[in-house]
C-alpha cells in the first residue's frame, strides 16, 4: 500500500486569478451536471427548468438549463470569488497562508 506524499506550502499571497479559476471549476462542474440532469428531466415533462418564471418543457429544457447553470456559475464565481479574495488579502496582512498539497 502506498502512502500519499504531502507537502506543506507557505504562501504570502495568492493571485486572484487562481482563486477565480478554482471557484469556476469547483462550482461549474457540479452545477453543469445538475443542469444536464434537470434538462433531461425537463425534456420528459418535469417542471425542473424555469425561464422567466415559466416552466420549460421539451427539447428546449436542456439548453435552457445549461445556459442558466453557466450564468449562475459565473455570477457566483464573481461574487464569492471577490469576497474570498478580500478575506484572504486581509488574512495575509497578519500571517502567511499554509496549504497542504498532495502528490
Amino acid at each position: 500500500m502506498s502512502k500519499d506524499s504531502s507537502t506543506d506550502v507557505t504562501l504570502k499571497r495568492i493571485k486572484p486569478s487562481s482563486i477565480y479559476r478554482l471557484m469556476l471549476i469547483g462550482l461549474g462542474i457540479p452545477l453543469q451536471i445538475f443542469a444536464v440532469v434537470s434538462g433531461v428531466m425537463g425534456i420528459f415533462g418535469a417542471d425542473m427548468v424555469k425561464w422567466n418564471n415559466q416552466p420549460v418543457h421539451g427539447i428546449l429544457a436542456l439548453p435552457a438549463a445549461i445556459v442558466s447553470a453557466l450564468f449562475i456559475t459565473v455570477l457566483f464565481t464573481a461574487l464569492l470569488g471577490s469576497v474570498i479574495c478580500l478575506g484572504l488579502w486581509i488574512y495575509s496582512r497578519f500571517r502567511p497562508l499554509e496549504v497542504k498539497t498532495l502528490d
